[in-house]
Formats: C-alpha cells, sequence, structure tokens
C-alpha cells in the first residue's frame, strides 16, 4: 500500500532539485531580446545529441521515481550518496548557470559578443554544466536497476566527453 507522506517526501527529493534548477534558467539566463536577436557568428548543429542525453535522464528519474514510490524499503546508503550526487549536480549546474548567463544556449553557438567566462565554477572545471548533467545521472542511476543505469550513466559520459570536445573546438576557432 503507498504512503501519501513517505512517497511525497521522496518525490520531493528528486522533484525539488529540478524544479530549483528549472527557475534558474528563467533567473539567470537573460531574455533580453537585443541580445538574442543577432545572428551567432558561429553555430555547430543543434540540440542534436543532447536528446540522447535527455533520454538517459530520463530513464534514470523514471527508475528513480519507481524505486521511492512504489517500494516500502528504506533508502540504502548507496542511494544516499546516489542522491547526494545528484544533488551536487544541480546545484553546480546552478551555480554554473549563474555565471554563464546570456552565454548559455543548449545549441553549440558563438556570438559576435562572446566571451569566454572564467568565474565562479569556471575558474576550476571547463564545462561546468555538463560535469553537473553528469552527475544529475549519475546519482539518479544509484536508484536504478545495473542494466539501466550502467548505460545510462556510460552514454552520459560519452556524451559529456563528445560534446566538451565539440565546444573547446567551437570556441577556439572563433575565441582564440
Amino acid at each position: 500500500m503507498l504512503d501519501l507522506a513517505r512517497t511525497s517526501f521522496y518525490v520531493g527529493l528528486i522533484l525539488v532539485p529540478y524544479g530549483l534548477e528549472q527557475l534558474c534558467y528563467g533567473r539567470y539566463i537573460s531574455r533580453n531580446p537585443a541580445r538574442t536577436a543577432h545572428q551567432p557568428a558561429a553555430v555547430l548543429g543543434g540540440y542534436g545529441l543532447a536528446y540522447l542525453w535527455d533520454a538517459a535522464h530520463l530513464a534514470v528519474l523514471i527508475a528513480a521515481g519507481w524505486r521511492l514510490i512504489a517500494t516500502t524499503y528504506p533508502l540504502t546508503l548507496w542511494q544516499g550518496l546516489g542522491w547526494a550526487l545528484f544533488l551536487a549536480g544541480v546545484a553546480l549546474r546552478i551555480w554554473a548557470l549563474r555565471e554563464l548567463g546570456p552565454f548559455y544556449s543548449a545549441n553549440l553557438l558563438v556570438y559576435d559578443d562572446h566571451r569566454v567566462v572564467s568565474c565562479g565554477p569556471y575558474r576550476c572545471v571547463r564545462h561546468p554544466l555538463h560535469l553537473g548533467t553528469t552527475a544529475q545521472i549519475g546519482g539518479l542511476a544509484f536508484f536504478a536497476p545495473a542494466w539501466l543505469a550502467v548505460p545510462a550513466a556510460g552514454l552520459s559520459i560519452a556524451l559529456t566527453l563528445y560534446r566538451n570536445r565539440a565546444e573547446d573546438r567551437l570556441l577556439l576557432a572563433h575565441l582564440g
């Protein structure tokens, strides 16, 4: 039988951090029409392979939701560590979004007035948004069965490495 209080608490462990991250997209990313209206100097593809990232994220999110809602046993230490990793990923993404501001785009592009951001988490990590996404997927994978967790985490790491290299090439070619 479903315990509504327990279920609400566990669902909140995942959905509240996600909600905060989504609010930050609206708050820290400039919606200034003058900033977004001019043409980018360079665009390297669209969202493309990131849909696979989203699929991996969704798969482990569903598995985590199932684990938290449909089972009655308490979280294991392993799952608690996964949740902490997930939260660290959310926090890193929020911090990176705040520092990146109007230079954020889901697409690989460089605007005419683009600059390399080197403050906040970008002082220590070259691609904190990607690292945060991988931490989120990896953390949620702790809740999933191995047959789902390993491919989802592996796909996330592979896409992170690919996307990092593509962004580095694009930035180097246009910003030096």
